[in-house]
């Protein structure tokens, strides 16, 4: 029997038990195409999440008051916006953005539901730290931080749920604080496009003058965080050890200032995605195996059922490497077949959730070379015993079989 003639046989042995062939590729095909499609919107993740940052993020560096001394930071440690104007006046700063947060409930439509918001107050140079995609309207401006004015720029998400529109630049929405109750004239609609808004249920963001936050918190002139952008990006480590230096001196302190690039935390994020894209995809992996195991099984079963057949082979001439060759075909056949279904559910169950979570999913080619070389190494591996099990049978002994 030639190498056609063996390929052929088990390719006529696997399609003629269709539905048993189909059952015991099922595990193939789930392993598969769950690594695919875990892999693929991982990576997707990471690139949306790359590119997001990608105009803004590369010269940025921010600014925090460092709490891991053993010694608590003392209120002359904080960050403030006299803070802010010191470090604007370094001559490799390009803007200085302060940063405070709060939450607050904004009443919707119907005056018994509010829902929650992250309140961001920030000035005018806040855009150049991130890229708000103000639809209508305007973003803060210089004059609305100096008169510390009750204006929002809120996203097109909430414009929604309170007013049912998005074009609502000049109404006005209540916002309920710990402390009190303030209305905030709308002064521009940002396109709500976040990336893990479409994952998960968050809330959204408005943004707010710093001064009037820092009046409704009293929190005499203070900010919780400051953002850099920087001229040189190959002096951006150095420009960091600057101005934590200038600001000890500003406060009188010593390395109470903690200065990151943007960039170094999305590489922390983009591995934390990566380890846990990897552990998943390891989840998948090992059912993938479970799946060979099952085809290992079927092997053998299917030795067993055809005994006599092996037997019959074996008495007109075929050797032990024939019998073992065609075996073996027979569960690369299954493996091979369950790795291109698997792979074909994969690539389009990718883009199906990735359209579900509104991301585009990046499907990665050395993953899918991989999955392909694991699914043939899972028919040569486990389908090895099998195959030389049924090399072994004696002719006499299998043509007695029943």
């Amino acid at each position: 029997m030639n190498i056609f003639e063996s390929i052929t046989s088990a390719a006529y042995s696997v399609f003629a038990n269709r539905m048993r062939s189909i059952l015991t590729m099922l595990g193939i095909i789930i392993g598969i195409a769950a690594v695919i499609m875990i892999t693929s919107i991982g990576q997707g993740f990471q690139n949306s999440f790359n590119e997001m940052f990608a105009e803004f993020g590369a010269g940025t560096l921010e600014v925090a008051v460092r709490h891991d001394r053993p010694e608590p930071a003392a209120r002359s440690d904080m960050l403030t916006l006299e803070s802010v104007e010191f470090l604007s006046s370094h001559p490799d700063v390009v803007s200085v953005t302060p940063i405070s947060g709060s939450n607050a409930r904004v009443q919707l439509r119907n005056p018994t539901e509010n829902t929650r918001v992250n309140v961001i107050g920030t000035n005018e140079t806040f855009r150049e730290v991130q890229n708000v995609d103000v639809r209508f309207g305007r973003f803060l401006a210089e004059i609305d931080v100096d008169r510390a004015a009750p204006v929002a720029v809120i996203d097109s998400s909430l414009a929604r749920q309170v007013f049912g529109r998005t074009d609502v630049v000049g109404e006005t929405i209540r916002a309920t604080f710990w402390f009190g109750t303030i209305d905030l004239l709308v002064v521009g609609v940002y396109r709500s496009d976040d990336i893990m808004s479409g994952m998960f249920e968050m809330p959204t963001t408005a943004y707010i003058p710093i001064t009037l936050l820092q009046r409704l918190l009293n929190a005499d002139n203070q900010v919780q965080q400051i953002f850099v952008n920087a001229h040189d990006l190959e002096r951006l480590d150095q420009t960091a050890s600057e101005i934590a230096r200038l600001l000890s001196i500003f406060h009188r302190n010593e390395d109470r200032y903690r200065v990151t690039t943007l960039m170094s935390q999305i590489d922390q994020i983009n591995s934390m995605i990566g380890m846990i894209t990897g552990f998943v995809g390891l989840v998948a992996f090992i059912s993938l195996v479970v799946g060979g195991i099952g085809v290992m099984n079927i092997m053998l079963v299917t030795v067993t059922e055809r005994t006599r057949e092996i037997g019959i082979r074996k008495s007109l001439g075929a050797t032990d490497g024939n019998i073992q060759f065609q075996f073996l075909i027979e569960a690369m056949i299954l493996t091979a077949t369950g790795g291109v279904i698997g792979i074909i559910l994969g690539y389009y169950g990718g883009f199906a959730l990735g359209g579900l979570i509104d991301l585009v999913p990046a499907i990665d080619v050395p993953t899918v070379i991989g999955t392909v070389i694991a699914s043939s190494l899972i028919g040569i591996i486990f389908g090895v015993y099998p195959a030389r099990k049924a090399a072994k049978l004696d002719p006499i002994e299998a043509l007695r079989y029943e």
